[in-house]
């Protein structure tokens, strides 16, 4: 039986690194996915927090040296964006306006991974979302 990996969204990636806004069941179930080397994060989302962060709708006071550290003391794969998937990303149905959120679906699909997101437009596309309340 193959395992599911999971693609964090953005906000998923900030909730988990950060243990703010997520139940301790979701937590654990990706602390135990991390564990097994199960998770995955697009360097998209570095973007879009460094975007977040100069807006100061998101307090990280060194997004670069965060980033740094979360890869170095996590098992989460990095996953870069080929042009492949960025195009692909603008012939999605236009569901989603959101480049980064486009391209995120873009990704689990191309990559057989859920998307661990809150978002409720998502789930509009073909494309496996996973959150655990």
């Amino acid at each position: 039986m193959k395992q599911t990996r999971y693609l964090f969204d953005t906000h998923a990636l900030v909730f988990w690194s950060n243990q703010t806004a997520v139940s301790p069941s979701f937590m654990q179930f990706f602390d135990q996915q991390n564990q097994q080397g199960m998770l995955y994060v697009s360097a998209i989302s570095f973007w879009e927090i460094a975007l977040l962060v100069q807006k100061n709708r998101l307090a990280i006071p060194d997004v670069q040296a965060w980033q740094v550290e979360l890869l170095q003391h996590t098992n989460l794969h990095l996953l870069h964006p080929t042009a492949t998937e960025m195009i692909a990303s603008t012939l999605l149905p236009p569901h989603h306006k959101d480049p980064f959120d486009r391209l995120l679906i873009v990704q689990a699909q191309q990559h057989a991974l859920t998307l661990v997101t809150q978002d409720q437009i998502i789930p509009q596309y073909a494309v496996a979302t996973h959150w655990v309340p």
